[in-house]
């Protein structure tokens, strides 16, 4: 977690997601003095994020001037690199709020949506995967897909998304000068992952953006950068985890994020083989190739092989971007 600078900080969805209800307020350019973030790109093993607008915002109730609460306004996309083979590109994003010093959950409109926003949180941190206690999809929205495959004509496509969250004062007739009296942030750790394709359950990165309010200072963006350059951070993961087990506020069981584990190569040579069946060799790694385990919930029937199997992407080295199947004793743990 290097880089985060708020006590104790909790994430938080907001409410540009399409499927959220109509927010009490809008959000307006904040003064002139308050610059937008520069426009920035940063690379990993398997493409590079820019971010074209990022800004940070003012939040105004409905009618009047009043200021109930700061938040920033991102557009961001990811261009896949020549190691992508993916049908789908799509977005992940982790949320952590801070509100007055201590972890924030807006979600409380209802006992049922408080509950089940809470399970979906990693307990003492808050961390949780962007979306409303409703939702079944993680993938974040609103947004567009990226693609690119090997083997295609057709040229890549980049995966875009938009974001303008806000923390409000809660009272549209309260100011955010009046109810702040500690920190107030939103940090957000987006990542880009496979969806579907060749290399589905691939992380190609993530990245960090977010606001800070310090006591006595004067609200600032966080500086846009790389969290990883391939399987998100251990906070992500544990959210996704929470995530899987969870249930909606309707009952409902959520489409899965992948989870996905960084390993190496620790044998001399290891065979990556195209499937469990035939068993062909379609790379020898060497010892020290960088790999992502991605799935860590075998599909196989066959207990001995989910049990020593398992699928992996190559993320570094001349083998860059396969993905096949290798013994686990062949990888790190």
């Amino acid at each position: 977690m290097r880089g985060w600078t708020l006590p104790e900080p909790r994430w938080e969805w907001e409410w540009t997601h399409p499927s959220g209800p109509e927010p009490p307020s809008v959000e307006r350019e904040g003064p002139a003095g308050r610059a937008p973030g520069r426009i920035a790109t940063v690379g990993t093993w398997a493409g590079s994020f820019t971010v074209g607008r990022y800004a940070l915002q003012e939040v105004f109730p409905d009618v009047g001037d009043l200021v109930v609460g700061y938040g920033a306004a991102i557009g961001m996309s990811f261009r896949p690199n020549a190691f992508v083979d993916a049908d789908r590109i799509e977005f992940v994003q982790l949320a952590r709020s801070v509100k007055n010093g201590a972890p924030y959950n807006k979600y409380t409109a209802t006992d049922q949506e408080r509950k089940t926003a809470e399970s979906r949180m990693v307990p003492g941190d808050g961390a949780h995967i962007d979306q409303l206690p409703r939702s079944p999809v993680p993938w974040y929205a609103p947004a567009t897909p990226g693609r690119r495959r090997k083997d295609a004509k057709e040229k890549p496509t980049d995966a875009s998304m938009t974001d303008g969250p806000n923390l409000s004062s809660g009272d549209d007739g309260t100011s955010a000068a009046v109810a702040h009296t500690g920190a107030w942030s939103q940090q957000f750790e987006t990542a880009a992952v496979a969806t579907a394709g060749p290399q589905k359950g691939t992380y190609y990165g993530s990245v960090r953006w977010g606001w800070s309010w310090p006591e006595r200072r004067a609200p600032e963006l966080l500086k846009f950068e790389v969290v990883s350059a391939g399987v998100p951070s251990p906070a992500f993961l544990a959210a996704a985890r929470l995530w899987n087990d969870s249930k909606t506020t309707g009952d409902a069981r959520p489409e899965a994020v992948p989870i996905a584990e960084r390993r190496t190569v620790t044998a001399k040579t290891a065979q990556l083989w195209d499937n469990l069946v035939t068993r062909v060799t379609i790379a020898a790694l060497p010892k020290g190739t960088p790999l992502q385990r991605i799935d860590l919930r075998p599909s196989s029937l066959v207990p001995s092989r989910s049990w020593f199997w398992t699928k992996v992407a190559v993320t570094g080295g001349r083998h860059a971007g396969r993905t096949g199947w290798l013994w686990l004793t062949d990888l790190s743990r």
